[in-house]
């Protein structure tokens, strides 16, 4: 940890683009900036000698992430519902939720639509072998690796990564592929979400892929690390990729349903599309200046239109379960049109009471905002509903 003028202080695990635009900020130190850009673009370069041995779950940058509010969502749970042994987390994403109630009591479904998710979910939950010593030495041997011109330094090169960590990228990503034959599934998704967590600490971003910072300073390599994996927590546990309502009447009875879809018309696979290129290595064509892969409406979700009510309450309907809880932000029409809830309250009220008993508990929970609209007051809200 670095400790600067006014208190400031930065570590390893936190954003390099996120912490400079904090420097930035600070009007006594604006001066310095470009020596405050150089002491970060060490650090984040691997240079410090602190860095951290393995990467947690909720060491990505995700819209929605629920990080914030797990003890909210815990003691709500505890507060309505007094015993459970399953928990199904249908809109997965990061994987945050599920992991705080992954334990050896309790068995965890997880689902995301996404292919990137689905292998950090994967490397995370599953209960399969993988052997960890082979893990560090093929870490050791990407973290060294000689980088050569590739399909995604060819794509993402001076935009979202220097060009010669998109070339390290990519050359990482096409030797993970060529030792497949050689390790198991979780090995292999152990790699890629290594990989994935740490780009995540370089990129040239806001947090997501929808853009990218143009005229910054950008760190000239990254560190792949373990990632903390608990297996004694995994047994029975079940890990699905696919659209929630396509598979909801699929899944088997279970104690807790618990549901985040997107809230407003922002959809994932564009936001994150450079993450799913990387892990699904199908090496698609790439439109725009953002460099977006051609085929990414095939992944969008049905809650970011007009008509989600009627995909939630498919789901509803469909469900098997003894409590259904909803995760959902009362931005309403708040905000900027992209911003604005998708369902109304009245509309998850109707269809929610029609399923069984409903409680409602509330949080004030800073939104995510491109920088248009200001909220003073907002709230992230879990509907539980006890069904009949």
């Amino acid at each position: 940890m670095f400790l600067m003028k006014k208190e400031i202080k930065i570590t390893i695990e936190q954003n390099y683009f996120d912490i400079l635009q904090t420097f930035k900020s600070n009007n006594d130190i604006k001066s310095n900036s470009t020596a405050i850009e150089k002491i970060l673009f060490d650090h984040y370069s691997n240079k410090s000698k602190k860095a951290f041995e393995y990467f947690t779950i909720n060491n990505r940058r995700y819209l929605g992430s629920k990080t914030k509010i797990l003890n909210f969502i815990q003691t709500s749970i505890d507060k309505h519902i007094p015993k459970y042994n399953s928990f199904l987390d249908i809109f997965s994403g990061t994987g945050v939720v599920a992991n705080h109630f992954n334990n050896k009591n309790t068995k965890i479904i997880t689902n995301d639509m996404l292919f990137s998710n689905y292998v950090i979910h994967y490397a995370f939950f599953s209960d399969d072998i993988y052997d960890k010593n082979k893990i560090s030495e093929l870490l050791e041997y990407f973290n060294n690796i000689t980088p050569i011109d590739n399909y995604f330094s060819k794509n993402f090169g001076d935009k979202y990564f220097s060009l010669n960590v998109a070339k390290k990228i990519g050359t990482i990503r096409e030797e993970i592929e060529n030792l497949k034959s050689q390790l198991t599934k979780k090995e292999k998704y152990i790699l890629i979400s290594s990989l994935i967590y740490a780009i995540d600490k370089i990129a040239n971003t806001c947090g997501h892929y929808d853009a990218f910072r143009r005229n910054s300073l950008m760190p000239d390599n990254f560190k792949m690390k373990h990632l903390d994996i608990d297996n004694s927590n995994n047994t029975g546990n079940i890990i699905l990729n696919n659209d929630a309502n396509k598979i909801i009447s699929e899944i088997e009875p279970v104690d807790i349903l618990y549901l985040d879809p997107p809230y407003n018309s922002r959809q994932y696979i564009s936001a994150y599309h450079l993450i799913e290129n990387l892990a699904q290595w199908n090496k698609p064509e790439v439109e725009g200046v953002a460099s977006k892969m051609l085929n990414r409406k095939d992944y969008n979700s049905r809650y970011c239109l007009k008509k989600a009510i009627e995909a939630f309450e498919d789901l509803i309907i469909k469900a098997k379960a003894k409590y259904i809880i909803l995760s959902y932000s009362d931005m309403a029409n708040k905000g900027n049109e992209r911003s604005n809830a998708r369902m109304s309250d009245e509309e998850i009220i109707r269809v929610l009471e029609n399923k069984g008993t409903l409680f409602i508990e509330s949080i004030k929970h800073k939104p995510f905002s491109t920088g248009k609209t200001k909220l003073d007051t907002h709230n992230e809200r879990l509907f539980i509903c006890k069904t009949h």
